[in-house]
């Protein structure tokens, strides 16, 4: 697989902000707080936003980094739905709070040959039945893969 992602090509799913802020709630993890205050992080666009978050920032430069290597690093869902649009959805587990991989976080992103879709991201424990997960996030990618 080869995708060429850019820093341009970031988009997130609004939801994702409040998966985000549910997250921070729940863990003892600082970075998850934005580096940035309130009134400006929310006059900045995404990738903006994104870096301003220490642990999301960290997911997103693993993202960049191995972009061609997603096989072996994120698994892809067992549903994909969206192929024929030329999206493909993933699934990366990220550490949280000394829990490791297999306790830490779930973020589900998507990817086409040039552009980046954060959806959401969750707890594993938020998210231990993958149906009622898969309901939750498949309306979110399916009101942005046509923009």
């Amino acid at each position: 697989m080869n995708i060429a992602i850019m820093a341009d090509q970031v988009n997130i799913c609004p939801r994702f902000w409040k998966d985000v802020k549910e997250l921070a709630k729940h863990t003892k993890l600082r970075e998850l707080q934005s580096r940035l205050a309130l009134e400006e992080f929310e006059q900045c666009d995404g990738i903006v936003r994104l870096r301003s978050i220490p642990y999301i920032e960290a997911i997103l430069n693993t993202i960049f980094n191995v972009a061609p290597l997603f096989d072996k690093i994120s698994d892809r869902y067992d549903r994909q739905p969206f192929l024929q649009l030329g999206w493909t959805i993933w699934k990366m587990r990220y550490a949280i709070d000394n829990r490791g991989k297999s306790g830490g976080t779930r973020t589900i992103f998507c990817t086409d040959t040039m552009r980046l879709l954060f959806v959401t991201i969750k707890l594993k424990k938020d998210c231990e039945d993958e149906r009622k997960f898969e309901v939750e996030f498949m309306p979110r990618i399916r009101d942005y893969v046509s923009f």
